[in-house]
């Protein structure tokens, strides 16, 4: 197994839960995998059929993904093809029926709509596995549920002993069970990685929507954008996306544009450009990126609230898969939260919009926390982070100002209690500031005696401060339908209980941005802040010179990439470029002992990166195999040259099969097994 996970996709081990999920697949049972994006959850479905010889049939939501995949597998020398209306090769459907790929994709609506008789030939064929990947969708708890993907269950009738599996990034424990059932599946496996991407960065930031705030934003992106990688701009409407995309391109920055009023064929050009890294950033609505198969995107910025907390780290863990430091920025106005309508528009059950509802409000509270964000998310999918601070967010990374609150928190609770809790925030934070509207005059509001008291700060600064006594524990929100009610929560009670109108117990509160800007009365624009502050670029801990060849590596890699049709990272990825640039190889054996440098890269290109490295080091002036410290079964050096005296035809072909070519071991001894055999 390890040897076929080396020559094909260069890795000497697997990660965590890998081995274990395959192994039940072999086993043929049925599996759940719930992994962190860029964790591998795809090795689990792509290593059965090339040990099996038979066929995966693997669900993919969108045919651009699909088409990306099947490239990547074909670089890797894997048999891989996919079913679909973009397919224009009449031969595939023939192909796949008889077993002649390893990976078959299709989309849910393909598969659904595809003939009895095609699934009868291809069992006859062999069928290893039926992989659901983005199985989230499948869930009504889900924050992308998709009916097509809910009919996938007929299928499980047909195929009724071959393993499905499902795999998804986002699962709260009530979607994994809503999949399991939904997949109809038999004592499954179920593995739940660990969802902490350490690498990532996480910063919020408050703003307000205006050019003024567009234009600071792409200065900064400017100063990254051409040395840190590729970057993702989220943004929640299509006219955002054209303004942001109108300003990077004026300001001279590769960029693309994305979202579900462009054709299929000019979302398919966009998407296919990014990439194979021709534009630097891509702007773009939640339509672009499900499964994008890209590791070496270093920013991910979010330009308005997403929906979900789900949508937020699948969106964001597009960022820094590769596993280098990389940065997540969201920026959120308040008008971000009050779209319970627009997302619920539509939802035909109530558990689909108490889904959405629930979601939204956490993806609210996660904008407005001061503690560790990190630790939020973590939560929020079950994991336990034991520390107080990660180190690598906006709140763990710089302190936040504190204040005895405890005169405006006692306020601001009394109100709300005297509102009866019938009302959301608007209107206590309206009677506090005075307001003679109609509805506080109708409900006799105006008659409260804290009517008024709180005029000096702004209805975002009494927000603000709600959300930090909801965050904890003095305030609750709850719904109906689409529309959200604050309470005092039993926690709160018992604080105004005990306190008095003219003294009360003192509360500690962090101030939190949008409080600070309020107060020190600069509203008109939210700061953009340093991007990649808090990031290390891909050159780190390499010498000047070893950055200088890294990045001509990167080069060259491209032009690779180009000459052969293909992304760069599906030659090979940038942590390994990185490691070639510190070892520089000089022989076929030392570039395949390389970690993530698979069989067909060595066969196919090895010639041509080998001499690459060789004139790149000596224009620099750097030795071949510096540094190199590769734990090979032979450490002997790679210029040592055997006594050819001494040797057999056999070992002397053996040794050049294995320091030339890079070959491995037991391909080797195959190879001449059977050429000895037949002189013989």
């Amino acid at each position: 197994m390890l040897s076929t996970l080396k020559q094909y996709f260069g890795y000497a081990n697997f990660r965590a839960y890998q081995k274990e999920v395959i192994d039940q697949i072999l086993d043929k049972r049925d599996c759940l995998a719930v992994m962190a994006t860029g964790s591998g959850k795809s090795l689990c479905y792509q290593v059965p059929p090339l040990l099996l010889e038979k066929t995966a049939v693997v669900i993919s939501p969108l045919i651009s993904l699909m088409q990306d995949q099947v490239m990547s597998l074909k670089q890797r020398g894997i048999r891989a093809e996919f079913l679909g209306s973009a397919q224009t090769d009449g031969s595939v459907h023939t192909k796949a029926q008889t077993g002649h790929f390893h990976l078959l994709f299709m989309t849910p609506e393909k598969a659904c709509s595809t003939p009895l008789s095609f699934w009868l030939k291809l069992l006859e064929a062999g069928i290893c596995l039926f992989a659901v990947d983005e199985a989230h969708c499948i869930s009504e708890w889900g924050h992308d549920f998709r009916v097509e993907y809910k009919q996938l269950d007929k299928l499980r009738d047909v195929l009724l002993e071959v393993p499905f599996v499902a795999l998804t990034a986002t699962a709260t424990e009530k979607v994994r069970i809503d999949i399991i059932n939904s997949l109809k599946m038999n004592n499954p496996y179920v593995a739940v990685g660990s969802f902490d991407r350490k690498n990532l960065f996480y910063g919020v930031k408050h703003f307000n929507r205006s050019l003024q705030f567009v234009d600071e934003l792409v200065q900064e992106i400017s100063k990254y954008a051409r040395k840190a990688g590729s970057t993702i701009i989220y943004c929640t409407t299509i006219k955002d996306v054209e303004q942001i995309h109108k300003s990077l391109k004026e300001a001279g920055i590769k960029t693309g544009i994305y979202h579900g009023q462009m054709s299929s064929k000019a979302r398919e050009e966009s998407h296919r450009s990014f990439v194979r890294d021709e534009l630097l950033v891509m702007v773009a609505t939640i339509a672009f990126g499900m499964g994008i198969d890209k590791p070496n995107i270093r920013q991910v910025i979010h330009y308005g609230c997403p929906k979900s907390i789900e949508s937020y780290y699948q969106e964001s863990g597009r960022c820094g898969r590769d596993g280098i430091p990389s940065v997540c920025w969201l920026y959120y106005t308040r008008a971000d939260f009050a779209k319970a309508d627009f997302y619920c528009g539509g939802l035909r059950t109530e558990n689909q919009r108490r889904a959405v509802m629930e979601s939204l409000m956490a993806a609210q509270h996660y904008c407005s926390l001061t503690t560790c964000r990190r630790k939020f998310l973590l939560s929020y999918f079950g994991e336990k982070f034991s520390a107080e601070k990660c180190g690598n967010c906006d709140n763990c990374m710089v302190s936040k100002r504190e204040r005895d609150m405890s005169k405006e928190s006692f306020l601001l609770m009394s109100c709300i209690q005297s509102c009866e809790g019938n009302w959301g925030l608007n209107m206590p934070v309206d009677v506090l500031r005075g307001s003679r509207a109609k509805k506080i005059l109708n409900a006799h509001f105006d008659k409260l005696p804290f009517h008024g008291l709180g005029k000096d700060y702004s209805s975002n600064w009494w927000k603000s401060l709600a959300y930090q006594l909801i965050s904890h524990g003095y305030l609750m929100e709850t719904f109906r339908d689409t529309y959200k009610f604050v309470r005092v929560s039993p926690k709160g009670k018992q604080y105004i209980q005990s306190a008095r109108p003219d003294h009360q117990p003192a509360l500690i509160l962090p101030l939190t941005d949008e409080m600070v800007e309020d107060e020190e009365q600069q509203c008109t624009t939210g700061g953009v802040g340093e991007l990649n502050s808090m990031a290390t670029l891909e050159c780190e801990q390499l010498s000047e010179a070893e950055a200088r060849i890294f990045h001509m590596l990167l080069d060259e890699r491209t032009k690779l990439a180009k000459s052969i049709g293909t992304a760069p990272y599906a030659v090979c990825g940038d942590q390994t470029i990185k490691k070639i640039a510190l070892v520089r190889p000089s022989t076929k054996a030392r570039l395949a002992n390389i970690d993530g440098v698979n069989q067909h890269l060595v066969v196919r290109h090895g010639d041509y990166l080998l001499q690459t490295i060789r004139d790149l080091s000596q224009e620099l002036n750097l030795s071949l195999d510096g540094g190199a410290n590769l734990q090979t079964a032979n450490t002997r050096k790679a210029n040592q040259v055997p006594n050819h005296k001494k040797l057999t035809p056999a070992k002397l072909d053996a040794w050049k099969m294995w320091h030339e070519n890079g070959l491995p071991i037991q391909k080797i001894a195959v190879f001449l097994d059977k050429i000895y055999n037949y002189m013989l």
